[in-house]
């Protein structure tokens, strides 16, 4: 079965004659869509607006997934970034119209909105162009928006396809322990991978070729990341936003109160979790021999570690693709047919190689209501689990993609919650079939998991902040951005883990710092996990009327604010008893897990 993704779907290459026309196309929209809002009078303009917007997203998306495609597995692939430049040129040139049609809905009479908007067609968008309405009160002036979107092309676009490109080239020098410390060269990412190898020995050399690698690209990335979040601080204060939090929080469509709620849940719990990772590191010094008996916390390196019977935790791309199927199947047929088809149409790129980009993703092409997934698998049971994450983002995709294109822009912390309640589904699904002995190294796998999404994200969201706060200051050195990435996780894990052996490159390896559009590109991971625990929580009460009423909330999620989406499964996302009762259920796993690596068990 071939491992690389099929994209012809969408376009068979730069020379289809269909990218041509559609980028003649979009051209063509965009002016269109210029001349429109520059006449714009009426709410019959503003329905001719958002008809011309329709098209114009659809095959801007169509253009960009497909550049951004072979731009992710070959970050040297000359066309890919020609084609993304200009892409972002030309969206550019957009922002005047919608900048117009954002001061056109501000200045419509509150009570007379909703009328007008159905009264043209426009219902269904109802809540999309409130929204534009309220962020026009966040908006520079027309010739502003248009400077500042062609700016950033050259300025925070750029400086994130450097740090792709620098991250995908990116080698080390790998002294396997295996093959009496032969060294051999092998990518960051494969490199990253042996963190979730049996072999004690390889995790750490791995940990330490890994570490030595980055000086090579330090001094550019942080020449990135401090361009990227001076640009983001500077924008922000000229958009009238308190900060660039706040900024996330407005187009979260997310409330404060939300926030604040899910840290308090978060602080409180903490301990839990420094306890499970001081279990894993006396169960590893026990059966492994690891550091000073574990007395000192958990080694970064052996954070992903396997615990328990290593021979069940390896899997072949096969082995992996039927986990997921037939774990999806006993939850919903739907969503074992999605990932059927993703499988049986090559829509995964599976492997790590040289040029492509670190991590995974899901990226949805509306145009032809069809989702890609990239993979950097490597045969960890972590691995097959990321498989199932990215699928429940395909799942989702397929559930909104049957909504009106304008409406599938749904918020962060949405986007993370069906990705991770698949995850729950595959791992509740495997653990209800397995013994004691079976059962601990996917508890653990799930415990991984989490104590990433609540003490790591912990971490990450420190860290940006102090990166924001600083940067209005001075920009960072090398050495600021490893001592406030030390810190930040000396303050999330606490005694859980070993404060000598930390990692304080982790912000150069982790694309989400980079992303100038999406600042705080963590707290939606803690936000989507803790929902999706809720979410089984509602599932396991009643599992006939769930499924429904699941995709509802999912079609749902671009059509009102997080806190109306989720109330449509009654849940209160600004009470912090819903997220402590979340967190409740991971605790039970840590029990679990505590229970199992005893000494004396």
């Amino acid at each position: 079965m071939p491992h690389e993704w099929n994209l012809s779907d969408i376009y068979t290459g730069f020379d289809d004659p269909a990218l041509a026309r559609d980028f003649a196309a979009l051209a063509t929209w965009a002016k269109d869509m210029e001349g429109t809002a520059a006449a714009l009078q009426s709410m019959a303009d503003v329905a001719t607006l958002v008809r011309q917007l329709e098209q114009y997203t659809a095959v801007l998306d169509r253009l960009e997934s497909f550049s951004y495609f072979i731009f992710s597995t070959d970050t040297a692939h000359a066309q890919a970034q020609k084609y993304l430049y200009q892409l972002d040129a030309l969206n550019a040139e957009t922002s005047r119209a919608q900048v117009r049609l954002a001061a056109f809905l501000a200045g419509c009479e509150a009570g007379d909105f909703d009328a007008l908007i159905a009264q043209h067609g426009l219902g269904d968008y109802a809540y999309r162009l409130g929204h534009m309405a309220r962020e026009h009160t966040h908006m520079m002036s027309e010739n502003e928006e248009t400077l500042a979107a062609h700016l950033a092309n050259t300025g925070s676009a750029a400086w994130n396809m450097l740090q792709n490109r620098l991250v995908s080239q990116l080698t080390c020098q790998y002294a396997d322990p295996t093959q009496d410390g032969a060294v051999r060269t092998i990518g960051i990412n494969e490199c990253r991978n042996l963190a979730y190898s049996p072999h004690a020995a390889v995790r750490r050399v791995a940990y330490e070729a890994e570490l030595a690698a980055y000086p090579h690209m330090a001094e550019s990335s942080a020449a990135a990341l401090n361009a990227i979040k001076g640009e983001v601080n500077l924008l922000c204060k000229l958009r009238n936003f308190a900060s660039p939090l706040a900024r996330t929080l407005f187009d979260s469509a997310m409330t404060q109160k939300t926030l604040d709620a899910l840290f308090a849940a978060i602080d409180a719990n903490v301990g839990a979790f420094r306890g499970y990772l001081k279990a894993k590191a006396r169960y590893l010094a026990r059966t492994t021999g690891g550091e000073a008996g574990g007395q000192n916390g958990l080694p970064f390196y052996d954070l992903f570690a396997p615990v328990g019977d290593a021979s069940g935790t390896e899997y072949t791309w096969e082995q992996a693709q039927k986990f997921v199927i037939d774990n999806f199947a006993k939850f919903s047929p739907a969503m074992a047919d999605v990932a059927r088809q993703s499988f049986d149409k090559n829509w995964i790129d599976v492997l790590p190689r040289e040029g492509k980009v670190s991590g995974a993703y899901c990226g949805d092409i509306y145009a032809v209501k069809q989702f890609r997934i990239l993979l950097n698998f490597g045969g960890s049971l972590g691995d097959a689990i990321t498989l199932a994450h990215e699928l429940g983002h395909g799942y989702h995709a397929m559930q909104i993609m049957q909504e009106g294109i304008l409406n599938t822009d749904y918020p962060m912390p949405l986007a993370e919650t069906a990705s991770t309640f698949c995850e729950m589904i595959v791992t509740h699904a495997a653990l209800g079939t397995m013994g004691d002995d079976e059962k601990l190294p996917l508890l653990e796998n799930s415990l991984q998991d989490a104590t990433q999404v609540i003490l790591d994200i912990y971490s990450r969201f420190l860290f940006e902040q102090h990166v924001f706060n600083t940067r209005q200051d001075h920009p960072l050195s090398v050495d600021e951005l490893k001592e406030a990435m030390l810190q930040a996780q000396r303050t999330a894990y606490g005694d859980g883990l070993d404060a000598d052996k930390l990692h304080p490159y982790m912000w150069a390896i982790k694309p989400h710092y980079y992303y100038a559009g999406a600042s705080y590109y963590n707290f939606p991971y803690a936000f989507g996990h803790l929902l999706a625990s809720g979410l089984y929580k509602i599932y396991e009460a009643d599992p006939a009327a769930f499924g429904a009423k699941y995709d509802a909330f999912l079609r749902a999620a671009g059509k009102m604010p997080i806190a109306e989406s989720c109330a449509l499964l009654g849940i209160d996302v600004e009470d912090v008893a819903f997220w402590n009762g979340a967190l409740d259920v991971i605790k039970e796993s840590i029990k679990e897990f505590e229970t199992l690596t005893k000494e004396d068990k």
